[in-house]
């Protein structure tokens, strides 16, 4: 090799090095950007206030929801109707799961067809629930968000389950042949 191949192999050696700069300078800065979103996105945070009065704050970005105070457990975020017979259909499950792991998951419910926080409570109360219910009547931004990066249509119950740290692990729309509790796991066999 004459002087001509030693220069095109350092010429190669410096372009190499100049690319893979590049290439660790970008995957950087897109983690960079990753955590801004996550920590100052403002239009995707929702404030769910329970009919008891509780208040959660929820952050939603790429393919996770952080509930604050939450992110620990395994959460099973609800949209569901009073008057939608599948919906009613899985109250028992619900309660059933919130009693078997009390300290491993939290059920937050939102209440998706307009009742008035007293005929919630009513509900609640008649159904022996003991996980959150939330008044779906000021969650409208949430349901947009639920469309414009899920494709939600609006078909209830819908179920979101949350992994530790809030990763989306399942994502079911409707009725479904099997059980929530089959459902958180098959869940977990994801994460």
């Amino acid at each position: 090799m004459g002087k001509i191949g030693n220069i095109i192999i350092g010429i190669s050696g410096v372009l190499l090095l100049f690319t893979a700069f590049g290439f660790y300078t970008i995957n950087n800065e897109k983690k960079v950007d990753e955590k801004k979103v996550f920590h100052s996105s403002s239009e995707n945070q929702f404030r769910f206030k329970t009919i008891e009065g509780k208040n959660f704050n929820i952050e939603a970005f790429a393919k996770q929801f952080r509930v604050e105070g939450m992110e620990e457990k395994i959460v099973f975020l609800k949209v569901f109707g009073w008057d939608c017979k599948f919906c009613k259909k899985e109250i028992p499950e619900l309660i059933q799961l919130k009693k078997d792991l009390p300290n491993t998951i939290e059920i937050i419910a939102v209440e998706a067809q307009q009742h008035s926080i007293e005929e919630s409570k009513k509900y609640a109360k008649a159904y022996g629930i003991n996980y959150h219910i939330v008044s779906g009547d000021d969650q409208e931004e949430f349901y947009t968000y639920l469309e414009s990066t899920y494709g939600w249509s609006g078909v209830i119950p819908l179920t979101i389950v949350l992994g530790q740290g809030g990763k989306v692990l399942a994502f079911e729309l409707g009725a479904k042949s099997y059980t929530l509790a089959e459902l958180m796991k098959a869940s977990l066999l994801r994460e």
